[in-house]
């Protein structure tokens, strides 16, 4: 069984694959093998107690369609992540790197992003199927590494502590949790 401390970012890409396979569900027509995959992602990760957070922007983007069962239905699975102390800063410099500013938003959400209480900085996983940002990240690792290491070492508790989510495939974390 999973870690029950496990938090995974949904980024746009699963977001938005997860709502079209809820309503293609609802409307019994056949779903993509991403929908699936995705759909079966959230409902273990809630069956394993694992804690889906999306973005403030993705959020926002689906307050707007609200109309949709299936994003009513995802939005019940999920809750918001908000931008705690230095998320700006670490954004910048994951920019400096070559992330593009919504790539680099959602890694700084992943290590400087909080729960609602302010309770849990960061996520254990960011769950993509963007592949050039896979790629580009993993490629980087360890100077991102070294860089928030530089960064957060001065840093007063619990910023101190900070590190790097893990990015995954939605086919990596179903292995993680079967």
């Amino acid at each position: 069984m999973p870690d029950p401390t496990l938090v995974w970012l949904l980024d746009k890409n699963v977001v938005r694959r997860a709502t079209e396979g809820i309503a293609a569900a609802l409307a019994a027509r056949a779903l993509t093998s991403e929908q699936s995959q995705v759909i079966r992602l959230i409902a273990l990760g809630k069956q394993f107690d694992i804690i889906l957070v999306i973005t403030p922007e993705t959020a926002n983007i689906l307050e707007r369609r609200q109309v949709s069962p299936g994003v009513r239905l995802f939005l019940e699975q999920t809750s918001v992540w908000r931008r705690g102390r230095y998320f700006s800063r670490w954004a910048r410099r994951l920019h400096e790197h070559g992330f593009s500013p919504e790539d680099a938003a959602v890694l700084s959400y992943g290590s400087f992003g909080l729960d609602e209480s302010g309770q849990i900085i960061g996520v254990t996983h960011v769950v993509t199927l963007d592949r050039p940002f896979l790629e580009r990240f993993y490629a980087q690792r360890p100077t991102l590494e070294r860089r928030l290491t530089a960064m957060t070492s001065h840093l007063s508790e619990p910023y101190s502590h900070i590190v790097l989510p893990e990015m995954i495939y939605p086919g990596q974390a179903l292995e993680l949790l079967l």
